[in-house]
């Protein structure tokens, strides 16, 4: 993105206790083969799967990592998606979703060619 900014929504939270240990559960979110099993549509689904990317934007080993999400061939990221990790005291984890839809923001003065503004100023490209 070059002149717009981007903010995120409101956000979806989610909290599980899972009886896997932290480790386990890091493995599930951070090994490529084990993130497509579950976080990516199945290829061998009959119907056509969405074209969706991740990206890991920020990680803690054991304690959180954060994906960018996107349909492909989008330059900007549709979703930020927080995956947080605690110890739960029973040897298992306390495992938090949190899913920020990405908001993107025009600068102030510019306005969408598509917009009901009046012709008094040059429009942007939809």
């Amino acid at each position: 993105m070059t002149s717009e900014t981007a903010e995120t929504g409101p956000a979806l939270r989610y909290e599980y206790d899972l009886d896997a240990a932290p480790s386990k559960v890091w493995r599930a979110l951070t090994v490529p083969e084990f993130v497509a099993r579950w976080l990516l549509p199945d290829p061998q689904a009959p119907q056509e799967p969405p074209r969706i990317s991740l990206e890991m934007i920020e990680a803690d080993t054991e304690r959180f990592v954060r994906y960018s999400m996107r349909e492909k061939d989008d330059a900007v990221a549709d979703s930020i998606v927080t995956f947080r990790l605690d110890p739960n005291g029973s040897g298992g984890t306390i495992f938090s979703i949190v899913h920020e839809p990405v908001i993107a923001v025009m600068p102030r003065g510019r306005t969408a060619a598509n917009g009901n503004a009046p012709p008094t100023t040059m429009r942007l490209a939809a």
